[in-house]
């Protein structure tokens, strides 16, 4: 078990899921160290270092000056589709190797070390069954490539710490960026676009609210004491279809959906759902908000938002 406080370091700490996570930990009396490259635009603040898990020298200072009890490693290029190749590897792979490298050489030996991975790491399946840690590996995109290099690289390290590879299927809420999907919609609908250009819709997939894969990741830092493989899931499917449907409702307002075939992405699974017995069994049922409320939180956000920049505009 953990003790009551520790030191935690968490890379990504200025991203979507990574600053909400060290409020978490915060809030749990934790001394957390959150690290963020200056790129990252969920948090803007001088009081998180901005850092480069590129550069071997300033991690390995950081990490010998802080001395993490855990780390959470959440850095990386997150967009699926990222156009620049070396930049996706670089930061996935090369920045994965570094922080373990600079573990080493600052003979920091954390209790813990997690991961966060990708459920683009399993090969597509075409039936209806939940995806779980047991399901094959196969990865399709650069993105699941880099992915899978990065559990890869720390499992060489699992002999000195324990790892966790964490493998998150889709998730969302307020304060994602519109690189996504689901944050591109809702903001077409604060802005009463009357259109929107998307690609297949016509898709089962498995979406959590971002409350939940925080409150697991917390979750595991707190009880985890050995290597593991674990989904970071809902364990439900979602149409993407029924996105346009919910915010038709929420709204009062409709779109025209426009197929863009720039968006549509060849041999795409139609369905991945994962299984979240295994992350359960680990640390507990877990809040898992019906997907109509984490769309409702990000609207009324997203309005709140646009009214505050038309009101400083006038």
């Amino acid at each position: 078990m953990a003790s009551p406080s520790e030191r935690i370091l968490i890379t990504g700490g200025t991203g979507f899921t990574g600053h909400l996570l060290a409020q978490r930990l915060r809030g749990d009396g934790h001394d957390v160290l959150a690290l963020g490259h200056s790129a990252d635009s969920a948090v803007k603040t001088a009081a998180i270092p901005s850092f480069d898990l590129c550069d071997l020298d300033s991690i390995t200072a950081k990490l010998t000056q802080f001395r993490p009890d855990v780390v959470a490693h959440l850095a990386g290029i997150a967009a699926t589709q990222h156009g620049a190749l070396h930049q996706l590897y670089s930061a996935n792979v090369t920045g994965t190797a570094n922080l373990f490298a600079a573990l080493t050489s600052s003979n920091v030996t954390p209790r813990l070390v997690l991961v966060a991975s990708s459920a683009q790491v399993y090969a597509a399946v075409g039936s209806s069954l939940l995806l779980s840690e047991e399901s094959a590996i196969g990865p399709k995109t650069h993105y699941g490539i880099s992915k899978r290099a990065s559990e890869e690289i720390a499992s060489i390290y699992s002999q000195d710490s324990a790892i966790v590879i964490c493998r998150p299927f889709n998730y969302t809420g307020p304060g994602q960026t519109t690189e996504f999907l689901v944050p591109k919609i809702v903001q077409h609908y604060v802005q009463r676009r009357h259109e929107i250009k998307l690609g297949n819709l016509d898709l089962y997939r498995d979406l959590s609210d971002v409350d939940r894969v925080v409150e697991a990741y917390a979750r595991l830092i707190s009880t985890s004491t050995r290597s593991n493989v674990v989904n970071i899931c809902s364990g439900r499917s979602i149409h993407l279809a029924d996105i346009i449907t919910i915010m038709n409702d929420l709204s009062g307002h409709a779109m025209k959906v426009v197929s863009d075939p720039a968006l549509l992405r060849r041999d795409e699974p139609r369905r991945l759902i994962g299984s979240s017995s295994r992350l359960e069994a680990l640390v507990g049922p877990l809040p898992n908000p019906e997907f109509r409320e984490t769309l409702a939180r990000m609207y009324e956000q997203g309005r709140k938002e646009h009214s505050g920049v038309a009101s400083r505009n006038l």
